[in-house]
C-alpha cells in the first residue's frame, strides 16, 4: 500500500488494570504498516500486573507514564492524549485492537481532506478470546459526511461513528473541543465525537479494521447492566450540552424521543452483552 504521509501518530492507551490484554493491544500497534508512530501508556494506578507487561514490550516507540494518584476515566484518557507529540491522534482502550492497515487508510484521508475532523473505520466485535461475535452499526456507508448531520443523527439513534479504537482525529482539533469532559464520565467518546463534528466533517471507511472486545466487566457494560438510569441521565447532560453548543438543531419533541430511545437501547444493549460476553 502506498503511505502517502511522514506525519508521527500518536496512539494513546489509558489503561487500568489492562495487564489481561494490553499486550494483545499494543502489538496490534506494532504491526501497523504506518511505523511513523509513538504509542504512549498512561497507567491509572492499576493494582494488577498491566505496567509489567507494558514494560516486558521492548520497543523505542512505547512511552509509558504511571500516575501517582487515580485520575478517573475522563481525566486520565485526557492526559493520555495531551502527552502525545503526533500531530494525529489515535486512542485505543487498552483491550481493543486494530489490524495492519487502519492507521495508514485513515491518515491519508486526514492529509487529503483538511476539511475532515474525524475519520472512523468498521469495527469487528469480539469476545475475550478474539472470537468475532458480530459488528458495529456504523454510518451507512463510505465517503464524507457533514459533521451536523452525523451528529444529529447519532444522538437521535445510535453512535454512528463507534467506539474510540475506530477514531483518528488531529491533536489540534482536541485541544479545540476543551477535552473530555468529567460531567460526561461514560460516553466520553461520544461527547468528543460530537464536539470534533462542530469543527468538521466525518470520513466513514465501511471496511473493518479494527475490533472492539464486548465484557461485561467493562466500565460500558458494568454501567448499561447495573445503573441504566445513570446512562440516560448522562445522555441528557449530553444532549443538553450540545444543544446549548449549537452542535446540532433540536427541538423539545425530537430531545424526548432522543432520551426514549436511549433508554430503550440502554436495555437491548445489556442483553446483548449478557448474552454475547
Amino acid at each position: 500500500m502506498l503511505i502517502v504521509s511522514e506525519e508521527l501518530v500518536s496512539v494513546c492507551i489509558p489503561a487500568y488494570n489492562s495487564g489481561r490484554f494490553i499486550v494483545r493491544t499494543i502489538e496490534s500497534i506494532l504491526n501497523q504498516t504506518y511505523k511513523n508512530i509513538e504509542i504512549v501508556v498512561v497507567d491509572d494506578c492499576s493494582s494488577d500486573d498491566t505496567v509489567d507487561k507494558v514494560k516486558s514490550i521492548k520497543d523505542d516507540r512505547i512511552k509509558l507514564i504511571v500516575n501517582e494518584a487515580n485520575l478517573g476515566m475522563s481525566r486520565n484518557w485526557d492526559k493520555c492524549v495531551r502527552s502525545c507529540s503526533g500531530r494525529y491522534v489515535k486512542l485505543i482502550p487498552a483491550d481493543d485492537c486494530i489490524y495492519p492497515d487502519c492507521i495508514s487508510r485513515s491518515v491519508i484521508i486526514l492529509e487529503k481532506h483538511p476539511e475532515v475532523s474525524l475519520v472512523v473505520v468498521g469495527t469487528d466485535l469480539v469476545d475475550n478470546d478474539d472470537k468475532i461475535t458480530g459488528s458495529y452499526m456504523h454510518w451507512p456507508g463510505n465517503g464524507i459526511v457533514k459533521g451536523a448531520r452525523i451528529a444529529k443523527t447519532s444522538v437521535m439513534l445510535n453512535n454512528f461513528w463507534g467506539n474510540p479504537v475506530c477514531a483518528l482525529f488531529r491533536k489540534d482539533d482536541y485541544i479545540a473541543t476543551g477535552g473530555f469532559d468529567d460531567d460526561i464520565p461514560y460516553i466520553l467518546d461520544f461527547d468528543l465525537w460530537l464536539g470534533l463534528s462542530r469543527l468538521g466533517d466525518t470520513a466513514v471507511i465501511k471496511d473493518k479494521l479494527s475490533s472492539f472486545r464486548v465484557r461485561k466487566d467493562s466500565n460500558t457494560g458494568v454501567l448499561i447492566g447495573s445503573k441504566g438510569r445513570d446512562y440516560t441521565a448522562e445522555h441528557v447532560r449530553l444532549l443538553d450540552k450540545h444543544i446549548v453548543a449549537h452542535t446540532f438543531k433540536m427541538n423539545g419533541f425530537e430531545r424526548w424521543i432522543s432520551i426514549t430511545w436511549r433508554r430503550l437501547r440502554n436495555y437491548l444493549i445489556a442483553l446483548f452483552i449478557k448474552i454475547k460476553a
